[in-house]
């Protein structure tokens, strides 16, 4: 990411911005391969992936909210993961949240393991007091990943070392002359 671009972003985008080229390639592949390309992160950087990973799922609908949820929970080391991540971000609301999404799916006797996952987004049309008993969930969620976006974003321009490598004017043009493309 060059400086220009770092210094212009929105704090609620600097995250994306840095997590995009990143996951972007993730997206349909093995998880064996996203698990080994996590690895290889750096922890704000892991910090950063499972934030994404679970945000941008869940960011859509009262359904996509509950069904990704309930996938993670069904799932507890990625699901203690993606809680213990957001924490170091700074940000006990959204942990807060995520917790009593989990009591609420949890008195549902949601899955806990993979091997009994039936969720389906479907579950809230044929189950009203889960839906209403989600629905105050997600709308908080809405109204409070604004916040964990920008808080996000700050921890990214106080810790820029931890997610990126910044490159000036003078770098980039010296990998253009030195790559293999032709010049014209």
């Amino acid at each position: 990411m060059n400086k220009q671009l770092f210094k212009s972003l929105d704090n609620s985008k600097l995250g994306w911005a840095c997590m995009s080229p990143i996951m972007e390639p993730l997206r349909g592949k093995d998880p064996i391969l996203k698990s080994q390309v996590y690895s290889e992160l750096t922890p704000s950087q892991q910090d950063l992936f499972m934030f994404y990973a679970y945000y941008n799922h869940a960011k859509h609908s009262l359904a996509e909210y509950y069904w990704w949820t309930a996938y993670y929970l069904a799932q507890p080391k990625i699901w203690t993961e993606i809680k213990l991540r957001l924490r170091n971000f700074g940000d006990e609301n959204i942990v807060g949240l995520l917790e009593e999404t989990e009591e609420v799916l949890q008195k549902w006797s949601h899955p806990r393991s993979m091997e009994s996952f039936d969720v389906s987004v479907n579950d809230l049309e044929n189950d009203s007091l889960l839906r209403e008993s989600l629905s105050p969930l997600y709308s908080h969620f809405q109204k409070i990943t604004p916040f964990t976006l920008n808080q996000i974003g700050i921890y990214i321009r106080k810790h820029p070392e931890e997610f990126i490598l910044v490159e000036t004017q003078q770098q980039i043009k010296e990998n253009v002359t030195n790559s293999d493309y032709p010049s014209s």
